[in-house]
C-alpha cells in the first residue's frame, strides 16, 4: 500500500484535529438530544390500536377444461373485489369522507380543504396479509376511539359496494339475460343428453355437449356473482370484528433513541465541517471577500463584528 502523500496526510491530520476539538460536542450533543426527544415521545399521548380482519368473498370458480374459442363471446362473471381493491378504498378520500362525517369531525365538502382529512388517513392502515385477508389497524388516543373509526371505515366501504339505481338496473337486465341463458343452455343439454341416451355407443352427442357444459358454467357464475354484485357486500365479510384495546402501543424506545442519537450525531459533524471551512476560508482575502458578500446578501449586518 503506498504511503500518503504530505498533503494527505496534512488533510487527515486537520480532520482528526477538528474531531478532536470537538469531541465532548459530538459525544454529548446526541446524548442530550436522544433523551430529550425520547422524553418528548413519552409524554406524548398513548395510542390505542384496534385491530379488523376481513375475508372478501371468493371468485365464481369456472370449470371448463376444454375451452372451446367458440365461447369467446359467451357470459364473462363480474371481477371479483380483491383485497388489495379494498385495501386502497378504505384510505381514500370517497371513505375517509363518510367516516368523517359519521364520526361529526367535520363535513365533508370542508374535508378537502382541511387537515382532517389527513388525520384521518394517518390513523388507518389496510394491508393485504400473506392469509390473502385483510387487515384494519386503526389507532386513536383512546380505546373507545379506535374501536369507533374501525366500525366507521368498514361501514363506510360497504355503502360503497352498494351499487346506484342506475347501477342496480343495468345489474338487473345483465341477470335476466344470464338466468335465461342458463335455462335455455340447460334445457338443450338435458334435451342432447335424452338423444345421447337414445343413440348409445354414439361419440358425437357426447362431445357435443362439452361446450354447452361450460357454456353452463359461465352462465351460472354470471347469475351468481351478478347478484351478488346487486345486493352489494354485508357485514358477513368480517371475519374478525374491531377490537377494543386496553393497553397502550408500546413506544419502541431503543429504535428512537438510537435514531434521535445518530440523527443529531451527523448534523453537528457536517456543522462542525462547515464552520471549520468557513474559519479557514478567512485567511484567504479573496474568500473573505466573497464571504463578507455572501452575508450582506443574505441581509446580514455588522459583518465583522458578528465574526
Amino acid at each position: 500500500m503506498a504511503a500518503l502523500g504530505t498533503d494527505e496526510q496534512n488533510s487527515v491530520l486537520d480532520v482528526l484535529l477538528v474531531l478532536a476539538q470537538n469531541i465532548k460536542l459530538l459525544l454529548l450533543g446526541p446524548l442530550i438530544a436522544a433523551l430529550a426527544i425520547l422524553g418528548f415521545v413519552v409524554e406524548l399521548a398513548p395510542k390505542y390500536l384496534s385491530q379488523a380482519v376481513l375475508v372478501l368473498p371468493s371468485p365464481i370458480p369456472l370449470s371448463m377444461p376444454n375451452f372451446s374459442p367458440a365461447l369467446a363471446f359467451g357470459p364473462m362473471p363480474l371481477s371479483p373485489v380483491t383485497p388489495s381493491y379494498v385495501a386502497t378504498m378504505m384510505e381514500s378520500p370517497v371513505v375517509l369522507d363518510a367516516v368523517a362525517d359519521s364520526l361529526g369531525r367535520t363535513k365533508g365538502a370542508e374535508m378537502a380543504s382541511s387537515d382532517g382529512r389527513t388525520t384521518l388517513a394517518s390513523q388507518i392502515k389496510a394491508t393485504v396479509g400473506k392469509d390473502g385477508l385483510l387487515h384494519l389497524d386503526v389507532l386513536a388516543s383512546t380505546p373507545q376511539e379506535a374501536q369507533a373509526v374501525a366500525n366507521a371505515v368498514i361501514a363506510a366501504w360497504l355503502k360503497t359496494t352498494v351499487p346506484s339505481e342506475s347501477e342496480r338496473r343495468d345489474l338487473q337486465k345483465r341477470l335476466t339475460y344470464a338466468e335465461n341463458g342458463l335455462k335455455g343452455v340447460t334445457a338443450l343439454i338435458e334435451k342432447f343428453s335424452v338423444d345421447s341416451d337414445r343413440r348409445v355407443g354414439s361419440g358425437d352427442a357426447g362431445a357435443s355437449l362439452i361446450p354447452l357444459v361450460d357454456l353452463q358454467a359461465r352462465y351460472l357464475a354470471d347469475v351468481l356473482s351478478t347478484g351478488r354484485a346487486i345486493q352489494g357486500l354485508e357485514r358477513d365479510v368480517i371475519k374478525q370484528a374491531p377490537t377494543a384495546p386496553t393497553n397502550p402501543v408500546p413506544v419502541k424506545k431503543s429504535l428512537i433513541f438510537t435514531v434521535a442519537a445518530l440523527a443529531t450525531f451527523f448534523a453537528l459533524l457536517l456543522f462542525i465541517f462547515v464552520r471549520q471551512v468557513w474559519r479557514s476560508a478567512k485567511a484567504d482575502p479573496s474568500s473573505a471577500r466573497k464571504q463578507e458578500q455572501l452575508l450582506k446578501a443574505l441581509g446580514i449586518k455588522y459583518y465583522q463584528r458578528c465574526t
